[in-house]
């Protein structure tokens, strides 16, 4: 009984001690740069001298609660899970008489950064993966989670509920993850179909053909079980697919690679992509778009429900596209197109110089700095000295027939492009950077018509006119430009995406340090 009178008390006075203090510390904290040191001794401040863990209830669901954070990728010993442990077993030893804890620091370090790194992930400022204009984005963060650390107190499971992600995206790949976990319990990992012989092909008869039936969950028919036949090829395609591979029903030297990760490497891809999603849950708003440069898609969503899902071309392995945040504020119509010096460099120079003729079919001109035309045959192309190259509007124009802007250093920008046909190849990695949408004229309709109605009724004649205008968005329109090797659905199925940009290993060792 003693106890139970302690924990009354305790709770009395907490809920007066943070009502008189809480509010000052917020405003002062968010000031300050978001550390994980920061946060604790914030909270530990707040609460000096009032005895948290003391109470078995409130230590019973930290402890539930850092357990559970399995399911969500992280590891709980990350989390001094044994100590909490250990204090819980000292509660039952003593008979209700709960007895001071020397390690009350501990256990707060360990629900503070809990918290913390479900709302914000728990590789958040490490440096791997920075996103351009991240601190603008979420600068209220800090206040969010002092706050919830303090009246979590009253109730752990609902502050674990109030910092893990509850975005579609995220909760279906917990769930996706909590599946394969199970999985991998149940079942040893098979052993591989070697990559290093000849590509398995429709009509083939190869040994490996089996291992292959096995790894796709095929069962053996009685005749000619080695046969690559239909069956087999079906499911190489559907494997294929899934894992963001062209589509051929070959099993080639890349998709067996792919078909014989582990299990356990499965997970860890998984692990790594619900730490994408944490580390991004302050900036996500209701109304967005969602760019995903490892799967080549583009999704709106207004008032979270999803509007608009297109493919995409992004950035290749030696021009990626940047990860950021920012906020679609125009558009283009109709745009001229200024090679980029990056392209000008790399691209253009080198086909000038090999080919004499090539101004009579590129639609490009040169240009001076102050926008004077120049004539090609004038220039030295071995020293071009300070020229550009501009292409007008029109069919051929590299940006198509809109652009979508948003303030960023990287000059980046989504548009049109006249090149449609590569948006049917599974891999879409082919610009320098930038990111060219399928039927981008369709986005900047329904855009337009969610934020800027008047617009939204001259579309038609903006774009028909074939005159470059800029049009303003009444209401900036809060863009992800994100990286995302996996994704699941709302039964847990999992599609998985090319590591194009080889981003996965380091952030998974990040996360295990």
């Amino acid at each position: 009984m003693a106890g139970k009178h302690l924990y009354k008390k305790t709770s009395v006075y907490l809920a007066i001690f943070f009502s008189l203090h809480v509010f000052l510390a917020v405003d002062a904290l968010a000031a300050t740069s978001l550390k994980r040191h920061t946060l604790l001794s914030e909270f530990q401040r707040l609460t000096a001298g009032i005895p948290l863990w003391q109470d078995p209830e409130r230590l019973q669901q930290l402890y539930d609660n850092l357990q559970a954070l399995e399911n969500d990728g992280l590891r709980p010993v990350d989390y001094d899970i044994p100590l909490v442990a250990q204090q819980l077993l000292h509660h039952i030893d003593t008979e209700g008489v709960y007895p001071a804890i020397p390690d009350e620091t501990v256990i707060s370090a360990a629900y503070v950064n809990a918290l913390m790194d479900l709302q914000l992930g728990r590789t958040h400022g490490s440096g791997i993966e920075d996103y351009l204009n991240y601190r603008q984005q979420t600068d209220d963060t800090s206040a969010f989670l002092i706050n919830l650390a303090i009246e979590g107190l009253s109730d752990i499971d609902q502050a674990f509920e109030q910092a893990r992600p509850d975005t579609p995206a995220y909760l279906n790949l917990r769930k996706a993850y909590q599946q394969l976990r199970s999985q991998v319990d149940e079942q040893p990992p098979l052993p591989p179909v070697y990559p290093d012989y000849p590509s398995l092909r429709p009509g083939m008869v190869d040994e490996r053909v089996l291992l292959l039936r096995e790894h796709l969950s095929l069962t053996l028919p009685e005749l000619e079980p080695a046969l690559y036949d239909t069956e087999v090829e079906e499911a190489v395609r559907a494997f294929q697919q899934a894992e963001g591979l062209q589509a051929d029903g070959i099993a080639g030297p890349q998709t067996l690679r792919y078909l014989n990760r582990t299990p356990q490497q499965r997970l860890d891809q998984l692990r790594v992509n619900l730490e994408r999603w944490r580390r991004l849950e302050r900036a996500q708003q209701d109304t967005q778009v969602i760019v995903d440069i490892a799967g080549a898609t583009l999704r709106f969503y207004e008032d979270g429900q999803l509007i608009l899902d297109k493919r995409t071309q992004v950035g290749r392995p030696d021009r990626p596209t940047p990860l950021m945040l920012s906020e679609i504020t125009h558009f283009t119509f109709n745009p001229t197109w200024t090679v980029p010096p990056t392209i000008f460099r790399k691209d253009k120079l080198p086909a000038i110089r090999n080919d004499p003729n090539y101004f009579e079919s590129s639609q490009l001109s040169v240009i001076d700095h102050q926008g004077n035309q120049l004539d090609p045959e004038s220039i030295d192309w071995n020293n071009p000295g300070q020229i550009l190259l501009r292409q007008s509007a029109g069919p051929y124009n590299a940006l198509g027939k809109v652009v979508i802007r948003f303030p960023n250093r990287e000059s980046i920008y989504l548009h049109d492009t006249p090149n449609k046909h590569l948006f049917d190849r599974n891999q879409r990695y082919f610009s320098s950077g930038c990111v060219r949408v399928e039927n981008a004229t369709n986005l900047v309709a329904v855009l337009l018509q969610s934020t800027d109605t008047e617009a939204a009724n001259q579309f038609d004649r903006l774009i028909n006119s074939g005159q470059t205008r800029n049009i303003n968005s009444n209401t900036p329109v809060a863009i992800i430009l994100g990286y995302w090797t996996a994704e699941a659905d709302i039964q847990g199925h999992v599609n998985y995406h090319t590591d194009i940009y080889r981003l996965d290993s380091e952030l998974l060792q990040e996360l295990n340090r």
